[in-house]
């Protein structure tokens, strides 16, 4: 599955990507200079919506890689 998008936050410490298959889904990965995490699957819109508030991300603070 490849990614439709992919934002990253303004300190480079998440990637967000977008996936469509058959639903929305949104793989977020924890970054640290060369390595990353296994991703935590969130489901729809309102996955993301509540995972951006609890690490108080606003959508002004991604950016489109």
């Amino acid at each position: 599955m490849d990614p439709v998008a992919t934002w990253r936050d303004q300190n480079h410490r998440w990637r967000i990507e977008v996936i469509r298959a058959p639903d929305l889904r949104f793989a977020v990965y924890a970054t640290n200079g060369t390595t990353e995490s296994a991703p935590l699957w969130l489901l729809g819109m309102t996955g993301l919506a509540r995972w951006l508030m609890i690490q108080g991300i606003e959508l002004d603070d991604l950016e489109e890689m």
